[in-house]
């Protein structure tokens, strides 16, 4: 069953933040902070009220950026302008992870609610510049974020992907559901101890590089 579950996959979909590093560098913790600040100094109101608007948004839509967009008219370039612009020395180049991915036959393609110019960015400093075939951003969208299912039908459209064929990895589980109920394999990354079962996660991996390891044996590719 393992092996037959990678066999003929050749669209490798990967999420960025938290998917392709570990939430202990705390890159989306600065992001987090950058978004209470966003809106706090927009809507010219208290940090508290802000971040109670921030979590609201995500909820309710899957992006604090398509709420402000949907309730404020705000501008999203100004937005990810700010909200992006943070330290990345936390993150380290990672030859591993960078051969593993490389060892996939077929094509690399991330999906994100970021930008590209923030995903790009964040790959210098991975040590993955060059592995991606293209990025699937926000903008490609319209500003439309998973979970939405715009956003994938959007992405499958684009690249005119065989569901079948796609393998998709992400740290939120909700992202995965309707890439799975259109038949995509999906693996679910995730440092915390997860109990729960949930149908529309196939795999779940502690890590981005348990789950290639557990790929690149099944397929039997040497290393």
């Amino acid at each position: 069953m393992l092996n037959n579950s990678f066999k003929n996959k050749n669209i490798w979909l990967f999420d960025l933040d938290n998917t392709l590093y570990s939430p202990k560098t705390g890159i989306f913790s600065q992001i987090d902070f950058r978004m209470k600040k966003f809106i706090s100094n927009k809507l010219k109101i208290s940090e508290n009220e802000a971040f109670n608007i921030q979590k609201k948004f995500y909820k309710k839509y899957g992006s604090t950026l398509f709420g402000l967009m949907r309730n404020f008219n705000c501008d999203p370039e100004e937005f990810l302008r700010f909200v992006h612009d943070i330290d990345f020395r936390n993150l380290k180049k990672s030859d591993s992870l960078r051969k593993k991915i490389n060892f996939l036959s077929g094509k690399k393609i991330l999906y994100t609610n970021g930008d590209a110019d923030y995903a790009k960015k964040l790959l210098n400093a991975l040590g993955l510049d060059g592995v991606f075939y293209d990025i699937f951003d926000i903008r490609k969208t319209n500003y439309i974020p998973k979970p939405m299912k715009q956003s994938f039908e959007k992405l499958v459209s684009l690249y005119d992907l065989k569901t079948s064929e796609v393998v998709y990895f992400d740290d939120l589980d909700k992202n995965l559901k309707t890439a799975f109920l259109n038949g995509v394999t999906t693996i679910h990354i995730s440092e915390e101890n997860e109990s729960s079962y949930k149908m529309y996660i196939d795999f779940r991996f502690k890590t981005i590089i348990n789950a290639l390891d557990m790929i690149i044996k099944s397929l039997k590719i040497k290393e």
